[in-house]
């Protein structure tokens, strides 16, 4: 934090764990700890650090841009380490982590290594204890992974399911099927005379299942073959029970909607107040109905239904897609103003519990268009094979970085501008359906350009006894969205680590006699580094004055 606000600061550090390996580093973590305590530093409470000690390292930990609550921070020396959480402090804009070096026996010049874990990710940095002042700021950027390109063009934009290897795409088109391995495509004749598709579902023995606004049609791979169904409304979606294979159909207009279920025959299994949007089965069987205005409904195993609505839990009563990922089930929805409040997001609802936890852009959710406060619009859901849940939102992707967090996919990433009506996840690939066709995610590309080091200054060539070497640089990130340089690296290639600041004045005792080769790197905000710059320093040798020997 800047010095104006230093002594504002409040931050309850006692969270922080420390951990020794094994039993002979134990024995030296406990002389280090042992040693007289002292005020910890600003960020970490306090004011002094004892004579020699590295003071506080404090920083954000950001993920896809923006610093994340929840990032586990470690900081390790010499086999000993302490951990810390990211997490709001009062005063504080953004959440942090604090650590102190004290409790691991660290002086001022020695290097430490910071580790941050979040969302299945893991970013490493060393770092050398040269704080200005009794701490030093530290930026952790995980790398942001995945690039999309388009894919497919076309009136494909409305729903998705997938196959295996195949993709299968519904619209205003129709319904064509899409090769992930060779890239051919087969366009689908339907059999009923408007071609339109509102939902898709593939069923247990790897039938294809198509619902129009009227009809519904299933295709055994070789054939699409006509249902007639006890529906007469607009038909709007599709679920496959994994147990059972049984297939749920449902739909409705105005005030009306209902849903069917077919084992071998249809019969209907429930008429709601509203239209039905989103269906999914969970893992004891049971459907769960997302209406339109009306929440969310769930058998009760008695022939009955329960409702959900917002005062239940639920983050929005107009629901537009549903999904079960490992014993929750989760909604999305669109966002309104009620009683002068919003309501909106991604609801899920744990099964084990009976518990919502609502997600909203306090945890990462992309802003509505028209309610600022509110999150967008969710059109579409899918759970990947590792568990993650994708999000097709008003404002591009979304996906569930971990429990806490959402991360988002826009233009910056390749996404064609637009609504997200639809989304897919399998084990080779993430499929969206912006308005302009099909994008597909590489998720091991990194998005936009390596930034670049601008200019770095190193005011003396030669460091001599008692000088300092003044460093100082600047950064240039040339991607959408502006200068967003966020971490600095000076290095040595014969002392390592120098320091992790813009500028950084180090003393001549701090380096080895020697030709240096001083390197700095720069680091953008989605965790990418720069080039090295270089420059070379020659550090003299101390004198060493010795008695002269009279014979």
């Amino acid at each position: 934090m800047r010095k104006n606000r230093q002594a504002e600061l409040l931050v309850v550090i006692s969270a922080a764990v420390g951990i020794c390996l094994g039993a002979a580093v134990l024995y030296l973590c406990s002389e280090a700890m042992a040693a007289p305590s002292a005020p910890l530093a600003l960020h970490c409470r306090g004011a002094s650090p004892m004579p020699g000690w590295c003071g506080c390292t404090w920083g954000e930990v950001l993920f896809q841009g923006r610093p994340v609550p929840g990032a586990i921070v470690t900081l390790t020396f010499e086999n000993c380490a302490v951990t810390d959480t990211t997490r709001m402090a009062d005063l504080e804009p953004v959440p942090y982590f604090a650590l102190t070096g004290q409790q691991l026996g660290a002086h001022r010049g020695d290097v430490l290594t910071l580790t941050a874990h979040f969302a299945g990710q893991t970013v490493e940095r060393a770092i050398r204890a040269w704080p200005e002042g009794d701490e030093q700021h530290v930026t952790l950027s995980l790398p942001e992974r995945g690039v999309w390109s388009p894919w497919l063009t076309g009136g494909y934009t409305r729903t998705l399911a997938l196959a295996g290897d195949t993709v299968w795409a519904g619209g205003l088109a129709g319904v064509i099927s899409v090769s992930l391995s060779s890239g051919i495509s087969v366009v689908h004749t339907l059999p009923w005379p408007n071609q339109p598709v509102r939902a898709l579902a593939v069923d247990t023995g790897g039938h294809v299942w198509a619902a129009g606004a009227g009809s519904v049609a299933e295709f055994d791979g070789d054939a699409w073959h006509p249902h007639a169904v006890p529906h007469n409304c607009t038909l709007r979606a599709l679920a496959v029970d994994a147990q059972t294979g049984h297939v749920w159909l449902g739909g409705g207009d105005g005030v009306d909607g209902g849903v069917a279920v077919y084992t071998g025959t249809w019969q209907m299994a429930g008429t709601f107040p509203a239209p039905v949007m989103a269906l999914v089965v969970d893992d004891d069987g049971r459907a769960w109905v997302g209406t339109w205005g009306e929440g969310v409904y769930r058998q009760d195993g008695s022939g009955g239904w329960a409702n959900y609505r917002v005062e239940d839990g639920l983050a929005s009563d107009y629901v537009l897609a549903a999904v079960n990922r490992d014993g929750e089930i989760c909604f999305g929805t669109r966002p309104y103003v009620s009683s002068q409040m919003w309501h909106g997001g991604i609801a899920c609802f744990d099964l084990a519990t009976g518990t919502w936890q609502v997600y909203t852009t306090t945890h990462g959710l992309p802003l509505d268009v028209l309610l600022p406060e509110a999150p967008a619009t969710v059109y579409g859901l899918a759970r990947g094979p590792d568990g993650t849940i994708w999000a097709g939102t008003e404002q591009g992707v979304s996906l569930r970085a971990d429990l806490a967090w959402w991360g988002i996919y826009t233009t910056a990433q390749g996404l064609r501008p637009g609504p997200v009506m639809a989304i897919a996840a399998g084990s080779d690939a993430v499929i969206a359906a912006p308005p302009a066709g099909l994008d597909i995610l590489d998720q091991g590309a990194v998005p936009g350009s390596p930034p670049i080091v601008l200019t770095m200054t190193v005011a003396s060539p030669t460091l001599a006894p008692g000088m300092d070497l003044a460093l100082s640089g600047a950064g240039e990130d040339g991607d959408e969205g502006g200068n967003r340089i966020v971490a600095w690296d000076w290095s040595s290639n014969l002392d390592g680590s120098l320091c992790t600041t813009v500028t950084c004045t180090l003393p001549y005792t701090l380096f080895t006699p020697g030709a240096h080769t001083v390197a700095l790197r720069v680091q953008d905000d989605e965790g990418v580094w720069s080039a090295p710059a270089e420059a070379r320093v020659f550090v003299a040798l101390r004198q060493v004055h010795l008695p002269l020997v009279m014979r």
